[in-house]
């Protein structure tokens, strides 16, 4: 992801004008690309409905082919006369469009006033789409109003399956424009509080709305050359902008974050790629293999919406990855600053948030507690899943006052309820002669047979094929064809027809509209399971690339498979016992038999994009730390801003799809809105920091040979390079004096080929910048707490360091006396060694003196190092001269720590830039010295001023005043850079001129930080 962040970056004008090339066209394409949708593509193949189907369309021309059919209503103040008009103005409008004729029926009674009349049009065309939005044209159908004639006492109506992809692909071009003109403002508010940057908030609302134009211009190009389903752009519409706007959000935060620890634009953007933007490869490429588990299922309805899911993913993938770093490196300044206006959405910047440090300290001191009643809550949501029936129906995607279903009440009213959908019975001779004699008796006893079947009205003689190979049974139903009663006798027929005596070696197949679906929900339920093994393993297997545990991989499957369970329960109460039917959500007697497989591959593939981003954030800690519940609580408390912002974006989207899409697009959106609710709450902030607490190490138990074969993800962000010049060494024989640990192992390498490339090497200890401390060997045991204090991760840097009998705060100050809750018991080590350089500058022996300090082994810059060793020696309580009436700081939050690239491969940790500021800001309140100052002003030259005050700003995250004032430490450094009064100046000075003119230029960068402070905090 380095050497593709840094192409991009550099070719950033040749990335928007390639995004621009294919945006153009697919605005056009989107446009226009609902010609081509289908309201159909149930067929299963290999089924009896699909074989009747076809032999139908190749053998029977006057009963097969695609049909439509106009209906006239009358009004109760209609005449005869009307009625007349009305059926020849039908009758004029059908010749006038090509390919249709009309089909006539003769028992059907002439147009009378009581009643409406059906004229039922065959078409020569397969796209019946087409020729339904012409003669709904014609017939004047507007929105769900139907059409009437001249003086308004005739309705008029066009029903059948291509009207019912016609007026389907309408109603989804109206709902997704409802949808979105809820869905943007409500994703740019979430936005707009996130960043508080407009500029900022526009870079994911921008991806979002081309990721959908373009896959919908993708959509058109397949729907030329295969079946595409009219719902399928309410799914692009719905991953594509919440994917798209997620994946940036995490990229745009990170991005943030590495300015925030001190970082240049550049190497801010190669970071947030290095880490977020690798975490959204892997997360869409999780989503993309979940969706393909709906390709088992093999019906062109459920596989085109994964495709055009598919697609959605793919292209915000793309987009994410290669449009964010290009704007980023373009737009970053005013992506990275807040906007003076958007007061409301201000907060003082942190890496970690203190309330989930809390949370998380507080559930994994409970974990069983805390994995039990997270567990009750998910079963609960999921028990009303038992409860669960499946249909399906696309007549009731429409609501009851829709022209379609007013049409088809009318024909139900002229011809019987299930005229229109007669049951078709097919019987096959294999020798032929189907009209033949021997053969007559055959048939007869067949139809017999149908007449006694359940809900039959009446059956149709035969009609036989062209090539006399088959006979055709048609079957009226008292029901409506997509009733449920009409499906048992479906299976009735199928059950019992095949047991007729008189067949012989003659093959019976059931078919017609009620048969298509039954084949369709079986296939459904029979594949479903295959399904859901097909993506598990899948999630199983991505989330073992990432994060490389058996235990977490398996982990994340089972949560998400709770998170699918409350979203089926959710299903059942709010559409089946109609819970919120208040609210606009009709009650319906089954759940749409495609809603739970593509929920589950949805929510599986949606759930681990948290899952993937979360565990890796927790793997790059233990990676530094070997710390479990430090990189849990780091890990959580890090992202959980994150999460919870790009959950409450998704949750939007799918909401705003729920209230204005229809049935089917509104059983998806509550789904995957409760199922990502549920995952980013109770799994994610309860389940997973308790059950990691639980097993501890067993998180990272990987067996040997399975970790040869994985491959290697490395999450980590791009480290800075070493500069040897500056380089701090350890001495080989410091291995004595520290208890061997992996860490200490990899520190001695790494020195021992240091010193060849650094000849004046010294030796420090520092308690702020390294972890992975040792002890001294004639250190005796203390029990449970000697344990917590082993191995700590850069969270839980020791905050104190033993001097004698006293313990000192580190960073804080030296006279507080107070121990720190994560500080070192007092032992007893071997004599420490230096060498003499920067250790003698410092002050560093007088540190180090004590006989029960631990031992911190660190190889890190120098200019770091000696701030990070003056803050630890300052003492606030020895006032230079001059200062009076001086506020005292206590750290409140461990040191933000990072990483270093050493030549020989090695990384060391070290404290990051913006600590090393902050470090210096807690200097200057402290001591007051012109030097603090004249460093300060180096500082922000590498950094920018306006860099400087955003890390500054949220000192008092880091820093709290003891005094009764309690006064606020950014505050007051505020004040002292605004006005720079240094205790020392007058000593300091050498020549008084060349004195006045750097002082001058010092108390400029100082008043310009403090200037840019007050601006932030405006």
């Amino acid at each position: 992801m380095m050497r593709l962040s840094r192409s991009l970056r550099k070719y950033r004008w040749l990335v928007f004008t390639g995004w621009l090339l294919a945006l153009v066209p697919a605005v056009y394409l989107a446009l226009t690309q609902s010609g081509n949708l289908t309201g159909g593509g149930f067929d299963v193949a290999g089924s009896q409905s699909l074989a009747v189907h076809d032999q139908l369309e190749e053998l029977y021309h006057d009963q097969g082919g695609s049909s439509l059919a106009l209906v006239a209503a009358p009004r109760a103040d209609a005449t005869y006369q009307d009625m007349n008009e009305a059926v020849a103005q039908l009758r004029r409008l059908t010749a006038e469009v090509p390919g249709t004729s009309e089909i006539p029926n003769p028992t059907q009674r002439p147009p009378q006033p009581d009643r409406p009349y059906v004229l039922s049009v065959r078409l020569d065309s397969r796209n019946t789409s087409d020729v339904a939005k012409k003669l709904r044209t014609k017939v004047g159908i507007k929105g769900d109003q139907p059409g009437q004639t001249a003086n308004g006492r005739v309705r008029l109506y066009v029903i059948g399956q291509g009207a019912l992809s016609a007026a389907a692909a309408a109603n989804t071009k109206h709902d997704i424009a409802a949808a979105e003109r809820w869905n943007l403002p409500v994703i740019l508010i979430v936005l707009l509080a996130v960043f508080g940057s407009l500029a900022a908030a526009a870079i994911p609302l921008a991806l979002g709305v081309c990721t959908v134009v373009v896959t919908m211009g993708l959509v058109y190009l397949l729907s030329a050359y295969t079946t595409m389903s009219v719902f399928v752009t309410s799914t692009v519409s719905m991953f594509g902008i919440a994917l798209a706007v997620d994946y940036s959000l995490f990229i745009l935060m990170r991005f943030r974050e590495e300015l925030r620890s001190g970082r240049q634009p550049r190497e801010a953007v190669d970071a947030a790629m290095a880490t977020s933007g690798l975490a959204v490869v892997l997360s869409g490429a999780t989503v993309v293999a979940s969706l393909t588990g709906i390709y088992v299922i093999n019906t062109p309805a459920l596989k085109s919406m994964a495709t055009g899911a598919i697609l959605a993913v793919a292209v915000a993938m793309l987009t994410s990855t290669t449009l964010t770093p290009a704007a980023l490196a373009t737009f970053g300044r005013a992506a990275a600053k807040r906007s003076g206006f958007l007061h409301w959405s201000r907060r003082p910047e942190s890496t970690q948030s203190r309330f989930w440090n809390r949370w998380i300290g507080w559930v994994m001191r409970r974990p069983w507690m805390s994995a039990l009643a997270a567990s009750l809550v998910l079963l609960v949501m999921a028990a009303p899943a038992a409860s669960m029936v499946l249909g399906n129906s696309l007549l009731r995607q429409f609501d009851s006052s829709h022209e379609i279903r007013a049409g088809v009440g009318a024909a139900a009213q002229a011809l019987g309820p299930g005229a229109l959908g007669p049951i078709r019975v097919l019987i096959n001779f294999p020798e032929g002669g189907a009209a033949s004699p021997e053969h007559s008796h055959t048939v007869g006893a067949v139809r017999q047979r149908m007449t006694q079947a359940p809900n039959i009205v009446s059956v149709s003689p035969p009609q036989y094929a062209e090539d006399n190979g088959s006979a055709l049974l048609s079957a009226v139903l008292s029901v409506d064809p997509e009733d449920m009663r009409a499906r048992e006798t479906v299976g009735w027929m199928r059950a019992e027809l095949p047991k007729v005596p008189q067949l012989g070696t003659a093959r019976v197949d059931v078919g017609g509209p009620t048969a298509l679906i039954k084949d369709f929900d079986d296939q459904v339920s029979a594949t479903e399971p295959l399904v859901l093994g097909f993506v598990a393993l899948i999630a199983f297997v991505m989330l073992l690339v990432s994060v490389h545990s058996v235990f977490l991989a398996l982990k994340g499957v089972l949560m998400t498979l709770l998170s699918v369970a409350a979203a089926y329960g959710s299903l059942v109460m709010v559409f089946q016992w109609g819970w919120l039917k208040d609210l606009g959500f009709a009650q319906i007697s089954s759940i749409d038999s495609t809603v739970p497989p593509l929920v589950l591959a949805m929510t599986f593939g949606l759930s681990m994009d948290y899952e993937i981003f979360l565990l890796t954030r927790i793997r790059e800690r233990f990676l530094h730390s070997g710390n479990t519940r430090d990189a849990v609580a780091y890990g959580v408390s890090t992202s959980a801003r994150t999460i919870t912002s790009a959950a409450l974006i998704m949750i939007a989207v799918f909401v705003g799809f729920a209230f204005a899409g229809m049935p089917l697009v509104a059983e998806i959106g509550v789904a995957c809105a409760v199922a990502i609710a549920v995952d980013a709450t109770v799994v994610r902030l309860v389940m997973v920091p308790a059950l990691m607490a639980m097993f501890a190490q067993w998180n990272w138990w990987l067996p040997p040979w399975l970790s040869r074969v994985l491959p290697s993800v490395d999450f980590d962000r791009p480290l800075p390079e070493v500069d040897l010049g500056d380089v701090v060494v350890i001495p080989d024989d410091i291995s004595a004096l520290v208890a061997p640990s992996a860490d200490l192992r990899m520190v001695l390498k790494s020195a021992a080929k240091l010193k060849h490339l650094a000849p004046d090497a010294i030796c420090v200890t520092d308690p702020l910048a390294f972890s992975g401390c040792g002890r001294g060997r004639g250190q005796a045991s203390s029990g449970p707490d000697e344990e917590r204090t082993r191995g700590l991760g850069p969270g839980q840097i020791p905050h104190q360091v033993a001097l004698g009998e006293e313990k000192v705060a580190v960073g804080v100050t030296a006279a507080d006396r107070k121990t720190a809750t994560n500080g070192h018991a007092n032992g007893s080590s071997g004599p420490k060694k230096l060498v003499g350089g920067l250790a003698a500058r410092n002050g560093i022996a007088k540190a180090i003196s004590g006989s029960d300090r631990p031992v911190h082994p660190v190889t890190l810059w120098r200019g770091r190092l000696s701030v990070a060793i003056d803050a630890l020696e300052t003492d606030p309580d020895a006032a230079p001269a001059g200062a009076t009436d001086r506020p005292r700081y206590a750290r409140r939050s461990p040191v933000e720590t990072t990483h270093v690239q050493l030549p020989t491969g090695d990384r060391l940790l070290v404290p990051t830039g913006a600590e090393t500021l902050r470090l210096k800001g807690y200097l200057i309140m402290c001591r007051n010295s012109r030097r603090d100052y004249a460093d300060f002003a180096d500082m922000v030259d590498a950094m920018e001023p306006e860099t400087a005050a955003v890390v500054l700003a949220g000192m008092d995250r880091y820093y709290c005043c003891e005094s009764s004032r309690r006064q606020c430490i950014a505050t007051q450094l505020v004040r002292r850079l605004a006005d720079p009064d240094p205790c020392d100046y007058p000593e300091d000075q050498g020549s008084e001129a060349d004195a006045n003119s750097d002082w001058e230029g010092i108390r400029e960068r100082c008043l310009s930080v403090a200037v840019a402070m007050l601006e932030e905090a405006r």
